[in-house]
């Protein structure tokens, strides 16, 4: 037979399959291949090494079954040598990586595996997932042939072969029906709650225990403010019974002597779901941001100029209420005059306003109804009647508003 040579880096990134633990080493080193001396025309003088060329359309084979379940794939080789080539197809497991594919669950067509020069041909393999089979990924390959290369301390993988993942998968039983991600704002030394909705569709009890991450990917972007583990607490039961639902209360406490500003972190709910694998939890995890603010004790101030023509100065202090909690906002008002006198505003009205969409859905919550609301902002309404002239000051201190704006409106007369 006539073989074909090809350096061993193009041999190992085209013809290794990774997706089945088996992944290309692209480093300068040189590989040792293993083959059928009969095979193997190697030239002494030509360090490249000898392969049975064949080409596979679909190098990557990805399952998703339940247990019970099967499902069939057509590998279509074509015989790249000008002399024909015996196949011989078989389930190749790595020794590390993914959990590797039972042989039982694998059958592979060996009917006319002759394949003469330039000839292509079709075969199947058939997965079968047993019904007692554990939520997990497995990987694996099919090997075409027992050719097989490998690098200096690292296992042997096949030259031709076509990876095979298997997901063997079940519908989630658990669900956090609640949003999980949390925002919010709190004074220093106050705090808020959360309340996290899990729901539990499955025929037997899960256990709950929530705890605070701490990995160093949830830390304040600005590196500064640091979560202290005693400011979160949790009221949860520990197991949600088959058939119901269960709540897990976060409270966040920051002491009084807080530092103000962006805080982060996320809350592991600690949940088991039967029918997911161990080795997924992001599902049950709930990313935490709020910011800790502090009360002035300063009022804030700013000036305007009033002309002869102003018949009236209208104030509004617009404050946002996104994830504020129970408090109203509220503020004491005062203007300054020209001369000094201090003048108490009028409040004259308070307005909410919000927004709503029907087309939007609020992230990572699977219990969302009709309206997908933001959030509302409360807007006071303060004047002062018939001015004099000259250069005003207004004092503004807030009261459980973290943040304001505010519009000053002279009406003049024509």
């Amino acid at each position: 037979m006539n073989t074909r040579t090809i350096v061993a880096l193009t041999l190992a990134a085209m013809l290794v399959v990774p997706a089945a633990g088996v992944a290309a080493n692209t480093q300068s080193q040189s590989p040792v291949t293993d083959v059928d001396p009969a095979l193997s025309q190697e030239d002494p003088d030509d360090t490249e090494r000898n392969y049975t060329r064949l080409y596979v359309d679909d190098q990557y084979q990805n399952l998703r079954l339940q247990p019970g379940e099967s499902e069939t794939i057509t590998i279509t080789v074509e015989n790249g040598e000008d002399e024909a080539v015996d196949l011989s197809p078989h389930l190749f497991v790595p020794p590390r990586g993914e959990r590797p594919i039972d042989e039982e669950w694998v059958t592979i067509e060996t009917d006319d595996l002759e394949l003469d020069a330039g000839e292509t041909r079709e075969f199947n393999v058939t997965v079968d997932v047993p019904e007692d089979a554990a939520i997990n990924r497995y990987g694996g390959a099919v090997a075409l042939t027992d050719e097989t290369i490998s690098y200096p301390g690292r296992p042997a993988q096949p030259v031709n072969g076509v990876s095979l993942s298997v997901e063997v998968w079940q519908e989630p039983t658990v669900r956090v029906v609640s949003d999980t991600y949390v925002h919010s704002q709190v004074q220093a030394g106050d705090s808020f709650t959360r309340e996290i909705v899990v729901e539990n569709t499955g025929d037997e009890a899960v256990p709950v225990n929530p705890e605070l991450a701490t990995d160093d990917r949830y830390r304040p972007y600005d590196d500064r403010n640091t979560l202290d583990r005693s400011w979160v607490s949790f009221d949860a039961p520990n197991e949600i019974p088959a058939g119901e639902k269960a709540t897990v209360a976060v409270t966040v406490s920051p002491p009084g002597d807080a530092d103000r500003g962006d805080y982060r972190a996320e809350v592991d709910l600690g949940l088991k779901d039967p029918a997911r694998s161990e080795q997924s939890s992001h599902w049950q995890r709930v990313n935490v941001r709020f910011q800790v603010w502090t009360q002035p004790e300063e009022p804030f101030e700013t000036s305007f100029e009033v002309s002869e023509d102003t018949e009236d100065v209208t104030l509004e202090l617009a404050a946002g209420r996104y994830g504020a909690g129970d408090a109203n906002a509220d503020f004491d008002v005062t203007f300054v005059a020209p001369d000094g006198e201090t003048v108490d505003a009028e409040r004259v009205s308070v307005t909410n306003s919000g927004s709503v969409n029907l087309g939007e859905t609020r992230r990572a919550t699977t219990d969302d109804g009709t309206y997908a609301s933001g959030g509302e902002r409360q807007t006071f309404e303060y004047r002062l009647e018939d001015p004099d002239a000259g250069s005003w000051t207004v004092e503004i201190m807030p009261e459980n508003a973290m943040q304001f704006s505010y519009d000053i409106v002279r009406n003049e007369s024509d």
